[in-house]
């Protein structure tokens, strides 16, 4: 499934807390205070979503061989893109503005753009290029402080790790091989020439732990930004977001 509650036992939490201390991309100790006690006993579960990383490059999308409810689709994606995912890139020294598009694996825009590409993969420049075909985040948070089967709690889970993979995106750039050029990321290779350089590189970010009963799956970990059950019950200002697929 691509959400998941899990509880880990004393022993693998203390096995994780080693692999996150012995991380040498590290996350900033401002960043751990504001987010919560990780790798402590107040975290004892984990939210986990796969998310799919695409952003709108320069071609323009041939609507031939697409179902109707496929192009509508991929027209929300072209034209809604969120505050938090229209962003900047530092590309060897020089700023460049992207688009992030984040999903969560299974939704239906991650399939639409999935299938998008699979059908013109020769397609230059492409309308998207893929950054990454799943990048499997896991929020730490207590049990006692969230409750994620609330789906105001799991919608403001799914949109803290949305943010969070556009941040290690960034830094994954960042931090990119002279492979990694700016026309590269604007498609002019094909949609999927970025996926496999950046994927390495997010693998690096990466733990390997057994929260799904896959002994081999590797996860970024970071903790949740918490509000209690009383603060969810209470009923927030914000509304919780309307899409729930990962859009």
């Amino acid at each position: 499934s691509a959400i998941a509650q899990n509880v880990l036992s004393p022993q693998k939490r203390r096995k994780l807390e080693a692999k996150q201390d012995q991380m040498t991309v590290a996350t900033p100790a401002s960043e751990r205070a504001a987010a919560g006690p990780a790798g402590t006993s107040a975290c004892d579960s984990h939210f986990v979503v796969h998310l799919f990383v695409t952003a709108i490059a320069d071609g323009k999308m041939d609507r031939g061989g697409l179902m109707p409810k496929t192009w509508d689709v991929l027209q929300q994606v072209v034209t809604k893109v969120s505050k938090e995912q229209n962003t900047t890139v530092n590309v060897h020294g020089t700023t460049m503005d992207m688009k992030m598009r984040v999903f969560v694996c299974n939704s239906v825009e991650a399939r639409a753009v999935g299938e998008y590409v699979t059908a013109h993969a020769d397609q230059r420049p492409a309308p998207f290029v893929v950054l990454a075909r799943q990048l499997s985040m896991a929020m730490a948070y207590s049990s006692l402080s969230l409750d994620p089967s609330q789906a105001a709690v799991a919608d403001r889970l799914r949109k803290q790790a949305k943010t969070r993979a556009v941040k290690e995106m960034r830094e994954a750039i960042r931090d990119s091989p002279a492979c990694i050029t700016a026309t590269l990321l604007r498609g002019q290779q094909g949609a999927l020439a970025p996926a496999k350089t950046i994927e390495a590189l997010l693998q690096k970010r990466t733990l390997q732990v057994d929260l799904e009963g896959d002994g081999e799956r590797r996860y970024i970990f970071f903790d949740a930004k918490n509000r209690s059950h009383k603060d969810e019950s209470v009923g927030s200002a914000e509304p919780p977001p309307q899409a729930k697929t990962g859009g």
